[in-house]
């Protein structure tokens, strides 16, 4: 498959780049995108090197193919980062809860595969409550089903390129997906819309459906409760309507926390920073130029994908 036939999200920073693809319609309930995330030739600095997340109910197999990266776990590394742990170079991270904050050694290239967490189980056969807020090294948690497609794609990339890559991607994930996919999956708009499609599912899922067992299906297929996986697509619909009002140059904090649902302007910003680990106004500034912000960047090219 060309290259042409995908919708891509480019963000270049000090030549650095930052880059979303998403999946061919077929998989679009499968495959939430794929990034890639290269510095290789420019000279960043300390504080330019670190790489910020916010919270998400979604897994992810990542492959370094360049470099280092230490996960921040406390708030005394930011200013000893090669001091953080070393994550495995191919790796594989369930849903986190919080923000997520790593750090890059030098220059690095790293390419992501994001799975929605539904899917991701149902191809797996993993129990996902138990990598809720983990990174482990993604030959000790994945079948060789999943494993060998994720390598097989990312050893391609490094050998032949990108757009050689995604195509053998698809393929194989494919082969995986069209035995397991649900009848009548189709591509979630926003998370909420796929969280209330799973809640949905789960009650129709298996044998008994009690409110424990639907909650146990809806934890062990994801890795977070229904409550957690509300508020997350609660926070994704508060990064739009930041998204929206930064880009028309009008923001009015009070009335976009009403329009985003919260009681008040404190609720939205303590949601925000439970998510993110910033305000909304420090990251509408920061998402503007900070290199370390990048995926946030990232984000408004979500937001305008044109079947949102």
């Amino acid at each position: 498959m060309p290259m042409t036939s995908f919708l891509k999200g480019q963000v270049m920073i000090s030549k650095t780049t930052s880059q979303i693809v998403w999946p061919r319609p077929a998989l679009a309930a499968c495959i939430f995108c794929v990034i890639v995330r290269d510095t290789r030739g420019v000279a960043l600095d300390q504080a330019q090197r670190f790489n910020y997340f916010p919270a998400s109910p979604l897994c992810c197999v990542t492959r370094l193919v360049a470099g280092d990266i230490h996960l921040i776990t406390d708030p005394q590394q930011m200013q000893h980062p090669w001091t953080a742990i070393r994550l495995p170079h191919f790796m594989f991270s369930g849903a986190q809860l919080g923000p997520l904050v790593s750090w890059s050694a030098g220059e690095m290239f790293a390419i992501t595969v994001v799975f929605y967490p539904d899917a991701f189980s149902a191809m797996s056969g993993l129990d996902l409550s138990s990598f809720t807020g983990r990174i482990v090294a993604a030959k000790d948690a994945l079948p060789q089903s999943i494993f060998e497609p994720c390598e097989n794609f990312f050893d391609v990339v490094e050998r032949e390129g990108f757009e050689t890559g995604i195509p053998l991607l698809e393929d194989g994930i494919d082969k995986i997906w069209s035995n397991v996919r649900p009848v009548g999956a189709g591509p979630p708009l926003w998370l909420k819309d796929w969280a209330r499609s799973l809640a949905a599912r789960a009650v129709l899922s298996g044998p008994g459906n009690s409110a424990r067992q639907i909650a146990r299906r809806i934890k062990s297929w994801t890795g977070i409760n229904a409550r957690d996986l509300k508020i997350l697509g609660h926070s994704e619909q508060l990064y739009a309507n930041i998204h929206e009002a930064t880009q028309s140059g009008d923001i009015d904090w009070a009335e976009l926390a009403a329009a985003s649902g919260f009681c008040d302007q404190a609720h939205m910003i303590r949601r925000m920073r439970k998510h993110t680990g910033f305000t909304p106004e420090q990251l509408r500034q920061g998402a503007q130029s900070d290199e370390a912000l990048w995926s946030y960047r990232l984000l408004g090219e979500y937001f305008s994908k044109p079947n949102n």
